[in-house]
């Protein structure tokens, strides 16, 4: 409780004694950040597409692979 407490009061301090920034943001500084956020989900969105395939693999749900005959001859 007193952790939380004093994490409270930490970010209160930190937003009372904020100083104005004066920054100008030109139109190319949105363009880039809609590029890293869409560059995130894509990411995001990959990373997730490998690992659903590799549960589905681990149950035994993935894709089957055909069955090639020159393989199969290869014992012999």
């Amino acid at each position: 409780m007193k952790r939380i407490f004093v994490y409270i009061v930490s970010i209160y301090f930190l937003l009372l004694f904020v100083n104005p920034a004066y920054a100008y943001l030109d139109p190319g500084s949105g363009s880039m950040v809609l590029q890293i956020l869409l560059g995130v989900v894509a990411g995001v969105v990959v990373f997730f597409k490998f690992f659903w395939r590799r549960m589905l693999a681990l149950f035994g749900y993935g894709r089957k692979e055909k069955d090639n005959p020159e393989q199969l001859d290869t014992k012999r």
